[in-house]
């Protein structure tokens, strides 16, 4: 496929979403997000969670994001915007495992719930984008 064969199937695409999102409401975007983190020793855990970001070439670009340092349970509910989508990466800073438990639920339905052990350097992603669904 040639590169204005991509660009070419790139806009039919992105104006195909379009079309079907005009079709749908406010009311039908999810409104919130809750994260929650449990681990048995919290020591050098941050969470990145952001609202705003772009995935480009498999790697998350964020406009904006909040970093926080994780000193025990942890739960937190996030508003959602007109994006509809969240980001939660759990981080292993330290030099020893954790094990941890990441769980993310959407206007109360549980998206994804991990537990176990995360090592030196290792991380625990999700992320969750509102796709359109045709009736």
């Amino acid at each position: 496929m040639t590169v204005k064969s991509v660009g070419i199937v790139r806009n039919y695409l992105l104006t195909l979403v379009l079309l079907i999102s005009v079709g749908c409401t406010v009311a039908d975007l999810p409104k919130s997000a809750t994260v929650t983190v449990e681990s048995t020793a919290p020591e050098n855990l941050s969470l990145v969670v952001s609202t705003r970001f772009r995935t480009v070439d498999d790697y998350r670009v964020f406009a904006n994001a909040d970093t926080v340092e994780i000193t025990g349970d942890y739960s937190r509910v996030y508003a959602l915007n007109e994006e509809a989508r969240i980001s939660a990466t759990l981080i292993n800073n330290g030099d020893l495992p954790e094990v941890v438990r990441l769980a993310v639920s959407i206007d109360g339905t549980v998206q994804f719930d991990r537990s176990g052990t995360l090592g030196p350097g290792e991380s625990l992603p999700f992320e969750y984008l509102w796709v359109i669904r045709r009736p």
